[in-house]
């Protein structure tokens, strides 16, 4: 289902077809293209990140592996 909605999506904002955006079109441009879409519609698509601080908890926490 995610591809139809990624197809209809910059379908409706470029009005390009359905076989160039799945044949022709690159699957990186597409996807960025669909990214800026829908952030000019006002949706946000990427998941925000955690605070700063657990960021940092889950770097002092892990352990490091030295056999490579």
């Amino acid at each position: 289902m995610w591809i139809a909605s990624r197809v209809f999506t910059l379908a409706e904002k470029t009005g390009w077809p359905e076989a160039f955006i799945l044949w022709e079109l690159p699957l990186w441009r597409a996807l960025a293209y669909q990214h800026c879409a829908l952030w000019q519609s006002g949706a946000w698509t990427v998941a925000p990140a955690q605070p700063a601080e657990a960021q940092v908890a889950a770097l002092l926490n892990l352990e490091i592996d030295d056999d490579d």
